[in-house]
């Protein structure tokens, strides 16, 4: 059970952030965002395209017209692997996390511990996101 909590742990420190609410904006959804969205790759700060164990798998994202953002569980299970837990996964004990937009270009993606604010754009029909600490998503909209 302890090794289940600290998976959670990390997983929220990937996605979540310290709440910053200094420049409140009018919240709600771009709608452009919905729908379910394929890694293609991942780069560094420094720009380089990351190449690790997650990488080429093919993990869909999705973002819901009601707010609600899922991972792919197979991520969570991969990266339980990664972690040493060799258990099989436990879909309750996956935290729910929602998304809206909160000014041109950034969505925030929260959950019970807390929020993240990350910058979005499109460039063609692939999704870009810019996490804070300095890593890039680029994800591509399935059909």
């Amino acid at each position: 059970m302890k090794d289940k909590i600290t998976f959670l742990v990390l997983i929220l420190s990937i996605f979540l952030s310290l709440n910053n609410n200094c420049f409140p904006q009018k919240k709600e959804l771009d709608l452009r965002i919905v729908g379910k969205w394929e890694l293609l790759f991942s780069k560094d700060l420094e720009g380089k395209v990351v190449k690790n164990e997650f990488s080429g798998k093919g993990y869909v994202e999705t973002f819901t017209k009601s707010g609600q953002f899922m991972i792919d569980p197979n991520y969570l299970k991969d990266d339980m692997k990664r972690n040493g837990i060799n258990e099989p996964l436990d879909y309750a004990s996956i935290p729910s996390f929602f998304w809206q937009t909160i000014d041109v270009g950034i969505i925030e993606i929260s959950s019970g511990q807390g929020n993240q604010q990350v910058r979005y754009g499109f460039s063609g029909d692939t999704l870009v996101l810019g996490y804070p600490n300095g890593n890039t998503k680029y994800l591509l909209k399935r059909k």
